[in-house]
């Protein structure tokens, strides 16, 4: 594939047309290798035949990712995870126009735990009513008969040097590192997910596991930053 290193390629086929919940590559990182032989001037159905695809349709849902904000690129995942947004909702997301209306779908989606289907449904009302994406996801949520609801808390990080630091780690590194700072640091409690990006992070958890957060010293994001560096530090 034009653009690309040949151990680049090894990490797309092993993270694409697979079942497998670990995979070397998140899919928008997946989306930024296809990008670049894009770029490099590859067709996308020699990249889908390259990958293993049965045809070129899904590059395009890919690619859509780039579009989202950095804040919820970050949580798009493959599996199950609590913290995590699947690439198929994510690629649905990606269909609204406004960055703050994808934050607030993304949020909601982790808040609530909605199912592709639902995220859909979201945009699919919000396209053809022009109501509030609240609205909207209030219309979605009517409809459950039983809301279960969990706390998200999307924070940044506050020191520029540990962003370029981890800038340059894949996604799966940069969530080990933030779940071993959490246990390290909030071993009374049990988070259900948490997502590192190179610049934001975000932590799913109950009440009680909220409350800890909330009561971190310096605010949570001065803590989570600090936490990070210090989990830096012992795995260097």
């Amino acid at each position: 594939m034009r653009g690309l290193l040949s151990h680049e390629i090894s990490k797309l086929i092993l993270s694409v047309g697979t079942h497998k919940s670990k995979r070397p590559l998140s899919p928008v990182e997946v989306a930024e290798f296809m990008q670049k032989s894009l770029d490099a001037g590859e067709k996308r159905t020699e990249i889908a035949t390259r990958l293993y695809l049965e045809d070129s349709s899904i590059i395009g849902r890919f690619i859509r990712l780039l579009s989202l904000p950095t804040q919820v690129q970050h949580i798009v995942g493959w599996g199950s995870d609590p913290a995590t947004v699947s690439f198929s909702a994510a690629s649905g997301i990606a269909r609204l126009n406004s960055e703050i209306e994808q934050i607030a779908l993304a949020k909601a989606a982790l808040e609530n735990q909605l199912n592709k289907s639902e995220i859909i449904q979201v945009v699919q009302i919000r396209q053809r009513s022009g109501n509030s994406i609240e609205n909207c996801i209030k219309a979605v949520l009517d409809q459950r008969p039983i809301i279960e609801r969990r706390h998200v808390i999307i924070g940044k990080l506050t020191s520029e040097n540990l962003k370029d630091q981890v800038k340059h780690l894949s996604q799966l590194e940069r969530n080990n590192l933030l779940d071993s700072a959490l246990k390290r640091h909030s071993a009374d409690t049990t988070h259900l997910g948490a997502k590192l990006g190179d610049e934001y992070f975000v932590l799913v958890g109950d009440e009680h596991f909220h409350a800890a957060i909330m009561k971190f010293p310096q605010g949570f994001e001065n803590s989570i930053t600090e936490y990070l560096i210090e989990e830096v530090r012992i795995k260097g």
